[in-house]
C-alpha cells in the first residue's frame, strides 16, 4: 500500500480560508484503500489458464508425454497403452486439471498481492474511481446545498487518480477545463510527496474559481464541515 503522510489541519484551514470567500462549498475525500478490482484476477486467471497449454504445445513442452510414467508408476493406471502413452480421455483430463491449476494458482497470486491493481487497466481504475467519487458526492449531500455549489475533491490514493464533481450550478459557469487543471495540481504535489501542499493548493484554486462567480452572502452560512474525510 502506498505510504501517504496528510496532515488534516492544515487542509481543514485551507478549505474554511477558501470557503470564506464563497457562498460555495468544498470537500475533500480521500479513498486510502484501494477500491475492488474483482474482475482482474478473475480475467487474468483465466486468460492464463487457456493460453499456458498453447504455448507448452507450440514449445514441444507436452505435459502428458511425461506424466504417463508418473500414472503409471505413482497411481498404477491400466488404462495407459502398451507403448506408454495415455488414453485420449486421460490426455484430455490431464489438460483440464493442468488449467484448473494455473487457474487457481494465478487467482490466488494476483487477488491477494498488489499485482491485482497493478494489472487492473488505467481506464478501468479511473472508471472505478469516477463511480466512487460520484458515490460520496450524494452521499455526503454535496448536491444538496443552496445554491448547487458544492464542489468535491477525491483522491484514490492507490490508484493515483484525483476526481473533482462539481454541482449543476458550478457546471454553468465555471469552464470544465478548469477542474482538469485542479486535477493536475493535486497530482503534481502527489508526485513530488506533498500531498497536503497538493490539497491546499488546489482548494485555493478552486475557492478563487467560485469566488468569482459565487460570492459570500450576507450570513453565508457553512453548510457543509470544513473537514479532510478518509474513507
Amino acid at each position: 500500500m502506498t505510504t501517504m503522510t496528510i496532515d488534516h489541519s492544515r487542509i481543514n484551514a485551507a478549505i474554511a480560508k477558501a470557503e470564506s470567500t464563497t457562498s460555495g462549498e468544498i470537500t475533500c475525500i480521500v479513498k486510502v484503500k484501494a477500491l475492488d478490482y474483482g474482475e482482474t484476477p478473475l480475467g487474468w486467471a483465466a486468460a492464463l489458464a487457456m493460453i499456458l497449454p498453447l504455448i507448452m504445445a507450440g514449445t514441444g513442452m507436452l505435459p502428458h508425454d511425461w506424466l504417463a510414467g508418473v500414472l503409471t508408476s505413482v497411481l498404477g493406471w491400466n488404462s495407459i497403452a502398451v507403448d506408454g502413452t495415455l488414453a485420449m480421455w486421460e490426455v484430455i483430463f490431464t489438460y483440464a486439471c493442468m488449467q484448473l491449476a494455473v487457474f487457481v494458482a494465478a487467482y490466488a497470486l494476483i487477488r491477494f498481492t498488489g499485482l491485482k491493481l497493478a494489472l487492473t487497466p488505467l481506464a478501468t481504475r479511473r472508471a472505478k474511481v469516477h463511480q466512487k467519487a460520484l458515490e460520496q458526492f450524494y452521499a455526503r449531500g454535496l448536491h444538496l446545498t443552496a445554491a448547487r455549489t458544492g464542489v468535491m475533491i477525491f483522491l484514490a490514493v492507490e490508484e493515483h487518480v484525483v476526481e473533482v464533481i462539481a454541482d449543476s450550478g458550478i457546471y454553468a459557469k465555471v469552464d470544465k477545463t478548469f477542474w482538469n487543471d485542479t486535477v493536475t495540481i493535486l497530482l503534481k504535489h502527489i508526485k513530488a510527496g506533498d500531498t497536503t501542499g497538493g490539497f491546499e493548493e488546489a482548494i485555493a484554486v478552486c475557492g478563487a474559481a467560485l469566488s468569482q462567480h459565487f460570492p459570500p452572502t450576507g450570513d453565508n452560512p457553512n453548510e457543509l464541515p470544513d473537514v479532510l474525510i478518509e474513507i
